[in-house]
């Protein structure tokens, strides 16, 4: 931990610091807790430009105000919302005492179902004022492309490997290649009635990171979103996707009755036309999180049966999606 970076933080935010904790140091995060005179603060080294930078500060303020809760960012005393050191943005945050929320039934479930959908709902009013970062979001069929292509490689890679957590992934990545291939076909057919244009018209503030380390509960039951670097304009598949694989991860077996349970909740909060439920289906159907955990080295951690029963779960739940897809 630099001096020199804690001189500054100091001298920016007129900070008394007794103790520092080192949280996180990763290639993509740095994150201090800095306990102050003045109480404990989260510092976050923000590997972003500066424009992705304000998108993401406004974003947090916008959805904070309706009533979402985030940790607040504060201001520098010359009344900026981040500071430079190095070459690096940082940024000062409320520090919040809580811990990862607990998936432990399906209530907890359709609880955060209900938030997302709220989030998504209210972010319908935000408006900012550069069209290039909005321009930026969903171009499904590029990342579709590009992901089975990554897909292709490793299968090709890892075919005369015998290290048993890949033999158990190639076992399925020849179903998640053709599900993959359907939601591309499916997705051209489906621009003959919802241009891009309209796709983009139709995008919410998706925080692309929604996961139950990122979601926090406090010990008077407020739940807390943290961490929106990734945020984008999308739409809303993206973060259910991720609501859901968080409960698959939890559950014995997929459960179409607790999905559909959940998107109820979800529905009530942010309505979706008949095209774009169709446009979530085939995303949710799309091998995500195959790609994600095979590029973060995920099932190298896991042993064969646990990444079994996870691509079984997985499986199931892209058939159902296609299926939801074909009868909508």
């Amino acid at each position: 931990m630099g001096k020199g970076l804690l001189a500054e933080v100091a001298v920016k935010y007129d900070l008394s610091i007794q103790q520092v904790v080192l949280m996180r140091n990763t290639s993509r995060s740095y994150v201090l807790k800095i306990i102050t005179h003045q109480g404990s603060f989260l510092l976050k080294r923000m590997h972003m430009d500066e424009l992705r930078l304000q998108f993401m500060v406004e974003v947090e303020d916008f959805l904070r105000c309706r009533g979402i809760n985030i940790p607040t960012i504060y201001q520098t005393n010359e009344n900026k919302n981040y500071m430079l050191y190095k070459g690096y943005f940082y940024v000062l945050q409320e520090w919040i005492n809580a811990v990862p929320y607990p998936l432990i039934n399906v209530d907890n479930v359709v609880q955060l179902a209900v938030l997302l959908g709220r989030m998504h709902a209210i972010s319908n009013e935000f408006q900012f004022p550069n069209s290039s970062i909005r321009n930026r979001g969903a171009d499904w069929e590029q990342e579709y492309e590009k992901a089975l292509h990554f897909l292709g490689k490793w299968k090709e890679m890892n075919a005369c490997v015998e290290e048993p957590w890949r033999i158990a992934v190639l076992t399925y990545i020849d179903f998640y290649m053709r599900t993959g291939e359907f939601v591309i076909e499916s997705v051209k057919q489906q621009s003959g009635y919802m241009t891009w244009g309209e796709v983009h018209s139709r995008m919410v503030l998706s925080h692309h990171d929604f996961h139950t380390q990122n979601i926090l509960l406090d010990e008077a039951g407020k739940i807390y979103l943290i961490d929106w670097e990734f945020v984008r304009y999308d739409l809303p598949s993206r973060d259910i996707n991720r609501l859901l694989f968080a409960m698959i991860k939890k559950s014995k077996t997929w459960n179409h009755h607790v999905f559909l349970k959940v998107m109820r909740a979800y529905l009530r909060m942010n309505t979706l036309s008949r095209q774009e439920m169709k446009l979530l289906y085939l995303d949710l159907a799309f091998p995500h999180n195959l790609c994600r955990n095979l590029i973060l080295g995920k099932f190298s951690r896991m042993t064969v049966i646990q990444i079994n029963e996870l691509l079984q779960k997985d499986m199931e739940k892209s058939r159902f999606m296609m299926e939801s897809y074909l009868k909508h």
